[in-house]
């Protein structure tokens, strides 16, 4: 079985939002990187221009796949987004999916295959969610918004300079896995 750690961005917390980038890194350390050409830029805040799309790696490029080590980086629409995806993922035999506080990348992610039913059949259907972990392990405690919450880069020991860069925070999730589980 194979564990991998998924992060995306996208333009809003709202039922429109639409993909920026989406990351997934697997426990062997292969990875998968893409950045969306059609999301829906009017929806785009201050805040994720400067946050988000400001981290954004294949600007001058419209389209492409790309290979760098053991991370396969690929721009385009979300049809060739998800055709890219679904062939980097057929590599694996069985997935368990995790991801940060997943409400949202679980729900972008499925869509991207046209709901639930349509993820590559190697890909457990229910995803686990790290901010359920870190709860039981007591550092986190509900008391308001984010009052009591734990920053995960500093509790991973990385640069927090290079979040809501969905492939830096999916390598995020998967350190601070590693460190969870060996509490």
């Amino acid at each position: 079985m194979t564990r991998i750690f998924l992060d995306t961005e996208f333009t809003g917390l709202h039922q429109k939002t639409t993909l920026i980038s989406l990351a997934m890194v697997a426990n062997n350390g292969e990875e998968f990187y893409a950045e969306f050409n059609d999301y829906d830029a009017a929806q785009l805040s201050p805040w994720l221009l400067e946050n988000v799309i400001s981290h954004l790696e294949m600007n001058e490029v419209s389209e492409g796949i790309f290979h760098e080590s053991k991370t396969l980086k690929v721009k385009g629409n979300r049809k060739f987004i998800k055709d890219a995806l679904s062939k980097w993922l057929s590599q694996f035999s069985v997935i368990e999916i995790w991801a940060d506080v997943l409400a949202y990348d679980w729900v972008l992610f499925c869509e991207l295959f046209g709901g639930a039913f349509g993820i590559p059949e190697n890909i457990f259907y229910a995803p686990f969610d790290l901010a359920t972990v870190f709860r039981m392990k007591g550092l986190i405690e509900p008391v308001s918004k984010y009052e009591r919450d734990v920053k995960r880069f500093a509790f991973s020991g990385e640069d927090a300079s290079k979040q809501h860069h969905a492939l830096e925070d999916a390598r995020v999730e998967k350190i601070c896995y590693e460190k969870l589980t060996n509490l």
